[in-house]
């Protein structure tokens, strides 16, 4: 899981995929939050981008990310949430 969610992101992180889920979850974040106006975070290394977005990331996103960019895969994982009973 971890091998398909690095490459997809990858890949939008290299074609600079605005309507993205790494640019709209982190990228856009990072550069509002944390860059001034005359830098872009998307202008980095497209691999160091991937390895800082999965590293924020929670278990129950990272669960979610997979199902959502992987819908039909055999790795796709159920699971309950804290709520459900």
């Amino acid at each position: 899981m971890f091998q398909d969610i690095y490459y997809k992101l990858l890949e939008f992180a290299k074609n600079k995929s605005q309507d993205s889920v790494l640019y709209k979850h982190h990228i856009d974040y990072i550069n509002k939050k944390y860059y001034p106006s005359s830098e872009n975070y998307f202008e980095q290394e497209p691999n160091q981008i991937v390895v800082d977005y999965i590293a924020s990331m929670t278990d129950d996103y990272f669960i979610d990310l997979y199902n959502f960019l992987f819908p039909h895969s055999k790795h796709k994982i159920k699971y309950v949430s804290y709520f459900d009973s």
